[in-house]
């Protein structure tokens, strides 16, 4: 990200369009939940390039003030929500590769599938059981199937009935989404992991917890090897992850699986 103007310099255009996005936001002109205009329709309006707006956004983004539930999508974040922001700025400043995330995610799921599974309800399976007919019926709308993966994995961490496991999820799908808004481009492959989904929550629904976790580890494996067959590089950023070449890979990961 380009360095802000230096005291005494005038604000670039990337400052003053964010500036100005901030103070709607602030003021509450722009609600919380509401959805940003896309680049284009920001970048005709204040008569700036795409790169500033791209530029501006990335600085709200940065500071809390809007969230991306989905690659291309951008809303006002509620200010209870900004402190997991922090958490996700922490992630991208410590440049964490996929290695890491991989890494990451065979600690933390597992260990959250488990523990929901001794404490989920009814409500709580249902609520994952509807998750998945709509991840079937969304097999080819990739944007769409994408927000409700991280949809399920997010209403297990709540399952667990433990706050604070939910708030540690957060930014961990905040880094997921962009990755997988490139990768997951693949009926083939959306099709695979709703299969794990579909085993995972049928281990949940008759308590077993071991096989549940164990489930759930053998999904993020498999995340890992359509990544490597895709020949993406383990030691990649995920910050730094260019969406059209990840699309391009994740094709070929699904023709090679």
């Amino acid at each position: 990200m380009s360095a802000p103007s230096a005291p005494g310099q005038p604000a670039r255009a990337y400052e003053v369009l964010a500036g100005e996005l901030r103070r709607r936001i602030e003021s509450g002109e722009l609600a919380v939940g509401a959805r940003l205009p896309s680049e284009i329709a920001l970048a005709e309006q204040e008569s700036v390039s795409r790169s500033t707006v791209r530029e501006a956004l990335r600085t709200l983004q940065e500071a809390g003030l809007v969230r991306r539930p989905s690659p291309r999508v951008l809303v006002v974040a509620p200010e209870d929500a900004r402190s997991a922001d922090e958490v996700h700025r922490a992630l991208r400043r410590s440049r964490v590769t996929f290695r890491d995330l991989h890494e990451a995610l065979l600690v933390f799921e597992p260990a959250v599938t488990r523990l929901a599974t001794e404490r989920a309800d009814p409500v709580a399976l249902r609520g994952l059981a509807a998750n998945l007919r709509a991840q079937e019926a969304h097999l080819n709308d990739f944007e769409e199937w994408n927000r409700l993966d991280q949809e399920f994995h997010l209403s297990i961490a709540e399952a667990s009935g433990n706050p604070a496991l939910l708030i540690a999820r957060s930014p961990i799908t905040d880094l997921l989404l962009p990755m997988l808004g490139g990768f997951m481009v693949s009926p083939k492959l959306t099709a695979r992991a709703l299969r794990f989904h579909h085993r995972i929550l049928e281990e949940m629904q008759v308590g077993d917890a071991e096989a549940a976790a164990l489930m759930t580890r053998k999904h993020v494996d498999d995340f890992r090897r359509g990544w490597e067959l895709a020949g993406l590089d383990m030691d990649l950023e995920v910050g730094a992850i260019d969406a059209q070449v990840v699309a391009d890979v994740g094709r070929a990961a699904a023709a090679g699986l």
